[in-house]
């Protein structure tokens, strides 16, 4: 089997996926992802496992984590991606490697390896890294610069994230290099996260789990900033990792304290060019979608979704998700992609969905007000449905004046048209242009409303 292989695989340990989405991540065709399937099926019959399944159009693999670690632990196909990632990883952390040696832990040819190690060679020559060859014995890595000490940190974060779905190869490197129990610092770190309010996710826990490594293998300090031992919150912080993580060796203590002291002070920690290049991209869709007024709450959503889906892009960190876009939303996507390929700006599709995500709320908030007039048609109404009514849409949107009728004006043509009106939600079928409910409830209304508000953004700039 091969990297598509190890690539399918991934994606179903996360999800479940058609075939269309699966060739969108993967970029191959789709004949071969079937063929791949295929291939897999008979791997998981050799070992005793469930085989991939199909639903209508969707492909899963029902295992439990047992089996998932059964089958992982038989599955010895890594990515070209991985390939290169494991030598980078371990060069680095032992500053010495051995090719030949690599070759035969990783069932490789002499070629393979070699294309593999060219991609490593390439990426320190850009950074500054230097190395000496040792006659007989190895690679001896001299000189380490910066970005490669920043880079393996990133590349480390990818171990931990995919730990319990690694194959043998990587999971023997990540076993070597860490001092700890995942799980443990999981529980301490996470009293730390919570008291200094910084939201936890997989994707932070994973850094700070790289950056504990990283401050045993380095001596230079990759967040230090001397501006920030002053502040209250480094103080706070420091308490808290002196409580809660006692038994964090004194290095780590420090750059775990200077690290979160940036995460406060400066959320947009990861990777300063992010910063710069999200800020741009941020400008450039407000004014592609026409997004006047965005509250600071939804642009730090928008923000923050785009600066993580630049960051895993640049890091190659992929998360697999089985997204699905309304007519609408596709708008938004296939606008998105255009404005993405015209300013040369890449991202995942999940991430995109995150983005789309993002657009649709800003959309929703930024058109809400233009809905001034809204009628209700029922068949069945009354002085007391009509008070309850007139209550219940006040609380939910005191700035739209509401007129409640019965829908046996419409048929007597006492209502002749609904011009002067931005909306109208009846119990039956009208015309194309109303919203038809079965009963009054406000999520419902809440949700007509919020979609026709998304409908009045999407028509400003669709006929374009």
């Amino acid at each position: 089997m091969n990297t598509t292989a190890a690539n399918v695989l991934k994606i179903l340990s996360q999800t479940e996926m058609s075939i269309e989405d699966m060739h969108l991540y993967l970029k191959v065709e789709k004949n071969a992802i079937l063929k791949t399937i295929s291939q897999i099926n008979d791997f998981l019959e050799s070992i005793d496992l469930p085989k991939i399944e199909k639903k209508e159009d969707i492909f899963y693999l029902p295992l439990t984590k047992k089996q998932w670690e059964i089958l992982f632990d038989n599955f010895n196909v890594l990515t070209v991606e991985e390939r290169v990632d494991y030598l980078y990883i371990k060069f680095i952390t032992y500053g010495f490697l051995n090719l030949e040696k690599e070759k035969e832990i990783l069932d490789l040819s002499r070629s393979t390896i070699l294309r593999c190690f060219q991609n490593v060679k390439d990426e320190f020559s850009k950074n500054g890294t230097r190395y000496e060859y040792l006659h007989g014995k190895g690679l001896l890595i001299t000189e380490l610069s910066f970005t490669d000490k920043k880079n393996f940190h990133r590349k480390l974060m990818k171990l931990f994230i995919e730990e319990d779905i690694l194959v043998p190869p990587l999971k023997s490197l990540l076993m070597d290099i860490k001092k700890f129990d995942t799980k443990t610092r999981l529980s301490q770190i996470y009293p730390i996260l919570k008291f200094s309010n910084i939201s936890v996710n997989y994707f932070l826990l994973s850094f700070l789990y790289s950056l504990e490594i990283c401050s045993e293998i380095f001596e230079e300090s990759l967040f230090r900033n001397e501006s920030y031992i002053e502040t209250k919150e480094f103080n706070h912080i420091k308490s808290l990792i002196n409580k809660y993580g006692r038994d964090f060796n004194p290095k780590y203590k420090d750059e775990l304290t200077f690290f979160l002291t940036t995460l406060i002070l400066d959320y947009y920690f990861l990777d300063k060019d992010n910063k710069v290049k999200t800020l741009k991209f941020l400008h450039i869709l407000k004014t592609e979608f026409k997004i006047s007024n965005l509250n600071s709450e939804l642009e730090d959503m928008l923000f923050h979704n785009i600066y993580l889906a630049l960051f895993k892009f640049k890091n190659n960190i992929v998360d697999f998700k089985n997204t699905y876009f309304n007519e609408n939303e596709k708008v938004l996507l296939d606008k998105l992609d255009f404005i993405s390929k015209k300013h040369s700006y890449e991202f995942f599709l999940a991430d995109k969905f995150s983005i789309v995500f993002a657009l649709k709320r800003a959309l929703i908030e930024d058109n809400f007000n233009n809905i001034k007039n809204v009628l209700f048609l029922f068949n069945e109404i009354n002085a007391n449905h009509y008070t309850l009514f007139k209550k219940s849409l006040t609380r939910l949107a005191p700035d739209i004046k509401f007129d409640l009728e019965a829908s046996f004006f419409h048929k007597k043509n006492i209502l002749r048209n609904f011009d002067e009106y931005d909306l109208v939600i009846s119990d039956e079928k009208i015309n194309h242009n109303v919203f038809v409910i079965d009963f009054y409830c406000n999520s419902k209304v809440q949700n007509i409303l919020e979609e026709k508000a998304f409908c009045l953004g999407v028509n400003k700039f669709y006929k374009e």
